[in-house]
């Protein structure tokens, strides 16, 4: 895995890369109330109205709750996933799952893309960059898992963190792959997807829900992987719609 040091990324030392990544959890905001009454006539007032008092303060309990539900991202995603099979891929499960951050930006191949076109399907997005070793060492594993997976409700979205489109398109020329390539230097990346190093792979399922996160380099191809994604897109709620494209 490669981290990020005064703005640049640099390769970790192979001792390092033996830690676990620490799980990170997203928290959503919400609203709270607090209701605060001086009624006339201290204690007396209480004691007469105390019923329609209590059914009052009900009644605003309810209509608070309300309005922070309808104003506030709650967690969710409810597609069931195959816990133990992606912890053996060394994925970090979350436990509550969050709306993924959109991810927009021009395509190697031309024209656009934004993660939101594949609502609908199991999305695997790949954070990496041409100078990252770990990251070259898993994209010839990445595109033998994507021809596996070719016909089904997967997509494979890879996002390229290099200033340079040129060394971006050069190193495809001399390792293609057949799967988006965004280049997320001229794009929207939210910085939380990098975090601290390369490469970064997120799974978000069909509704569009991050699953869980696996930091640093991996074989994708071998028979846990395989094992996964099979799972994953023969479950009865993974989706079926298709991809969209941008027309530009």
């Amino acid at each position: 895995m490669c981290i990020i040091n005064r703005g640049e990324l640099r390769p970790v030392p192979k001792a390092k890369r033996q830690g676990q990544a620490v799980k990170r959890k997203m928290h959503p905001i919400r609203l709270g109330t607090t209701l605060e009454q001086k009624p006339p006539g201290g204690s007396r007032f209480f004691r007469r109205v105390t019923g329609l008092r209590v059914a009052l303060l009900l009644l605003l309990c309810l209509v608070s709750v309300f309005l922070t539900e309808a104003g506030t991202v709650r967690a969710g995603g409810s597609i069931p996933v195959p816990e133990d099979l992606l912890r053996k891929m060394g994925f970090i499960v979350f436990d509550d799952r969050e709306r993924a951050p959109e991810v927009t930006g021009p395509a190697i191949e031309g024209g656009s893309q934004t993660l939101a076109a594949y609502r609908g399907h199991w999305v695997l997005l790949n954070f990496w960059a041409t100078w990252c070793v770990p990251c070259r060492t898993e994209i010839p594993t990445l595109v033998r898992l994507s021809k596996h997976m070719s016909g089904r409700n997967f997509v494979l979205l890879s996002v390229a963190m290099d200033h340079e489109t040129s060394r971006i398109r050069s190193f495809l020329r001399k390792t293609p792959v057949d799967y988006p390539v965004v280049e997320g230097r001229k794009g929207t990346v939210d910085s939380r997807y990098v975090g601290m190093g390369l490469p970064e792979t997120y799974l978000i399922d069909p509704e569009g829900y991050l699953v869980g996160k696996a930091a640093g380099s991996r074989d994708w191809s071998g028979n846990v992987s395989y094992d996964l994604f099979d799972r994953l897109t023969s479950s009865r709620r993974s989706g079926t719609s298709s991809p969209g494209k941008d027309p530009s």
